[in-house]
Order: structure tokens, then sequence, then C-alpha cells
């Protein structure tokens, strides 16, 4: 089939066929994550990156290439989720930017919009790494171009961009040593030559081997946050979310009974964790039907009818409350983090961290949601800080961020947040300042075989990690808590903080800082109650 250029119907099937193939491997280049961690989310996030993307593209009911690129565009923006799925956001979004004047597409228009997005994504990465989903954009891209102006058609140039780009991505071990330590490619790398696989069967007109998957999640469909705002349109009284923690959930069982409790239903997650979501007139019998599936987290009871009579007492019967000089948006996983994070003054605590990276249009949905002149962003996640500057540059009102990387760099900056009385600028450096002066660990396990540096790590070995580099690892959590301290507690140290997850008891916590205290006698210690999943303390070194 000689296919010489692309029109707006053919783009959106394309697309569409490349989201779906992505859903149907997005395990795959989950398991590709370098550390053998409990976290890896990499096809997770551009699998719901791509999910909000084609979300838009749905809605959209014209097939002119414009309507298509810009729902592509946006869509992708305003769901990434992660790094690899902000830097799936700006390679779409460059792409769409070189395409939406064209009424058809060329296979010159298309190869150019690829080498296009990959100019925007570098833009977009502050310290641009290479061995990574970059590499292979940029190598893919360039055979793309230089195939489209040798005479060859988009199904020709598709072949070469996914050539070359798994040329490219089979090499990203020799570029980068984390990954040739953990015998892994880029995973995300390998989710976009998924995506480009996906776009090139369906120019070929063929089908994708194995199950489709639901193309768009469900946690980004449009009912995500929509509460009806006339009490004669809801049916189901009450916004019902919670989390379920626990071991091999069987989240399809989980759905079937809860399906007939209401409607919006939501249940995403894996075998450890599931968020649920639903509106239901008994909010009681969804938490009973949860609770057999593991323990229950976060539970939030909305009563939508009381909100809907709330929002009919007008403005003027109440007297405003002044907006704050400058707000702050936060994320965590853990009812105890988020209480210690509200107790300090945040304004709004996104549900979410490790394995659950909110999306850019969480962060915007939650500056809409505070009183506030301005905002500061405080992510506590590496995964998560690209999204949150992304929404800086979309906020409605003036944002900054934090980059803070773990929860002990955004109490630390909290301690410096000053609300009223001072520039935002200011406060932003104070408490940008501020999370250098602390020292991140964290406590979790091996979900599978591997090697680190010198380290052999075996699936079910419980590992130290500090600063984001895997430092100790052995069998008990006791013991590697206290090998991670000291590597990181030094004669200048004067805090030990420890926040315990919800897969440790208070008692077992409380025996481990008495060995702490033991240990380093000159330091004092302080336990706090967490929450977090996956981890079993998260440490704080000042």
């Amino acid at each position: 089939m000689d296919l010489k250029q692309v029109d707006g119907k053919i783009l959106r099937e394309m697309l569409i066929m490349g989201a779906e193939a992505l859903a149907i491997n997005k395990e795959r280049v989950d398991s590709l994550n370098v550390f053998p961690v409990p976290d890896g989310d990499t096809g997770t996030n551009m699998n719901l990156t791509m999910g909000s993307a084609i979300n838009e593209i749905e809605k959209q009911k014209s097939d002119s290439v414009k309507a298509v690129a810009k729902a592509l565009s946006n869509g992708s923006l305003m769901g990434a989720r992660g790094n690899s799925g902000v830097i799936l956001s700006q390679l779409f979004r460059g792409f769409s930017k070189a395409i939406e004047d064209k009424e058809n597409v060329t296979p010159v228009d298309f190869a150019v919009g690829l080498n296009d997005g990959v100019k925007t994504a570098y833009k977009a990465v502050l310290k641009p790494v290479e061995g990574t989903i970059l590499t292979v954009s940029k190598f893919a891209a360039k055979a793309a171009l230089l195939k489209a102006r040798d005479g060859g058609d988009i199904i020709d140039v598709m072949e070469a961009c996914l050539e070359e780009g798994q040329k490219t991505l089979d090499k990203t071990p020799e570029m980068l040593e984390v990954l040739k330590q953990a015998n892994v490619v880029d995973a995300g790398g390998k989710g976009l030559l998924v995506i480009y696989e996906g776009w090139l069967r369906s120019l070929k007109g063929e089908k994708l081997d194995g199950v489709s998957e639901e193309i768009i999640p469900e946690d980004i469909r449009d009912f995500e946050d929509e509460h009806p705002a006339n009490i004669e349109d809801i049916e189901h009284g009450y916004c019902t979310e919670f989390l379920v923690q626990g071991n091999n959930i069987a989240i399809e069982k989980l759905k079937e009974k809860l399906n007939v409790l209401g409607d919006s239903l939501l249940v995403v997650g894996d075998e450890d964790v599931v968020k649920v979501h639903v509106h239901t007139n008994n909010p009681g019998q969804a938490l009973e039907n949860a609770i057999s599936y593991g323990e229950l987290q976060g539970i939030k009871i909305d009563n939508m009818r009381a909100q809907a009579r709330d929002k009919m007492v007008t403005e003027q019967s109440k007297p405003s409350k002044p907006a704050k000089d400058i707000g702050i948006i936060t994320v965590a996983s853990g009812k105890g983090l988020s209480d210690i994070f509200t107790s300090m003054g945040v304004d709004y605590v996104i549900e979410g961290g490790q394995t659950m990276n909110p999306s850019t249009e969480d962060f915007i949905k939650a500056i809409e949601r505070i009183n506030a002149k301005s905002v500061i962003l405080i992510p506590n996640n590496s995964n998560i800080i690209l999204a949150a500057q992304q929404a800086e540059k979309i906020s409605p009102i003036p944002a900054r961020v934090i980059p803070s990387k773990t929860i002990p760099q955004g109490i630390a900056s909290l301690l410096n947040y000053q609300a009223e009385g001072a520039e935002l600028d200011e406060v932003f450096g104070q408490m940008q300042e501020a999370i250098s002066d602390v020292k991140s660990g964290q406590i979790t396990y091996a979900v599978r075989d591997s090697k680190y540096d010198d380290l052999e790590i075996n699936k079910g070995d419980i590992l130290g990690i500090a600063e984001g580099e895997i430092t100790v690892l052995g069998k008990g959590v006791k013991e590697i808590t206290l090998e991670l301290l000291e590597k990181i507690v030094d004669e200048e140290s004067e805090i030990i903080t420890l926040f315990y997850g919800q897969d440790m008891k208070e008692e077992e916590s409380f025996e481990i800082v008495e060995s702490i205290e033991a240990k380093f006698e000159d330091v004092e210690v302080e336990l706090h109650y967490g929450g977090q999943p996956l981890y079993y303390f998260l440490v704080s070194v000042e």
C-alpha cells in the first residue's frame, strides 16, 4: 500500500491504536524499572497520559487534522503523569504543532512533526539525560526524516522510525550504567516504541497482538471529580473514595461487587494498592464489600446532595473569606502524612506518590480549589516534579515548584513557609533552600532479582535507599534501618525522624526506635505515623 498522505480520520485511528498497543503492554514496560522496588510505573504513567489524550480525541467530533492534533496535545498535556508521561506529552505537543495547519499530512510533514516533538521535549527537561526516551525519540525521528526526504511514503517513514528507534533502545544500557547493571533497556523508550508500533500497524491496516485492554483508564474519565450541581440530578447521593491496600487484590472481583451499588465507579491500581471511587446511596456497603480485600485507607465520603444545597446559598448571604497571599499544595500517600502536611499549613494534599503519580491536571484542579493569590507546589517525588512544573506554566495564578524529591524534603521546605505578608519569590527561595538541609532515606523491599552497583539483590530482600541510591540490603527491616542510618548520620546530625508505613505495626516501630536511640545516643529520634504504602519507613536526618 502506497500511503502518500494522512488525513484527520487516519490520524485519529493511528493515535487510538498506538494507545491501545501501550494499554496491552503497560505491565511489560513497568517491569523494566531500574530499581527492583515496588513502584515501577513508567508504563502505567505513559498509559494514563495516552488515555487522557485519547479521551480528548474521542470527544472531538471533527476529523480535521487540526482538531485531532490539538486534542492530542491538550489531552496529553493535562493528563501527563510522571517524567515519562510529561516527556511523552511534549513529544506530542511539538508533533501536533507542526501538523495542525495541514489539511493532509505528507511523509515529510509527519517526519518534521516527529523531529519538532523531540526539540520540544528536550527543551522541557532541564538536564536531559542520554540513554532515555529522549535519545530513542531523537534517533527514531532523524531516521524518519531521512526516509521521508528520500521519497518514502508514510509507512516507509514509520518503519524507518521504528527500526532506528529499536537499534537505539538496544544501545541504551551502554549509554546509562544503571540500565546495564539492571540488565534492562530504558522503560520510557520502550513505551514510546510500543506506541509507534501501534501507529504503524494502524497505517498498514493490521490488528494488534494480544487482548486489547480499555484504552482510556477509568481514573481519567470525566466523572473523576465532577459532582452534579443540582439536587434533582443526583441519583446516588454519596461520593465515596478510599484506598484498598493488601496482597494479590482481585481487582475485577472487587469491581463486580461495587458496580451494583451505584455509578461513576473507578477501581484502579495493582495487586497491592487499589484506588476506589463510586457514587452510591450506601457508602457503608461499599466499604464492607472492599474490606475483605485488604486494609482501607484514605476514606472520604461526600454528601453530594448537601453540597448541592450549599451551592444554592448565594455568595451575598455569607461573608467572603479573603484569599491567602500564598497557598500550598503538596503530594502524599498515607493518612498520617496527609495529616502532618495539613497541620503545617498545607491547603490541599493531592493523594499520590509512588505508583500513583498525579497528573498535570490534578495539580491544576487543586490550584483552582484553594483560595489564594499565588501558590507553591511541593511534589515530594522526583517522578512528579515535571508534571508540577508543567502545571506551573499553565496555572491560573502565579505558581512556583519546590523540586522536592522526598517527603522529608517537602517537610523541611514547609518549615520556612510564610503564608502572609511576603513576596512569592522570596518565600519560594527560602523554602527551596531548606530542602538541602535534610538527608532522606527509605526502607522497602525488592520485587525481583537484580543487580545494583556491587549489590546482588534477590526478590524479597529488604532494601535501604539513601538519596535515591540503593545502599544496603538484607532480610530484616530493623537491621536494614540501622545500617541505612549508619550511612547517612554524621557528627553534625541532630534529629532522626521516621515515618512508619501501613505495613508496620506501631509497637514494632517503637522497638526499632529504641535500638536507634541506643546506637545514636547524641541524636534525637522522633517517630510519626505516615501510613504510606510499599515503604516500611521514610527516614529524615537533619
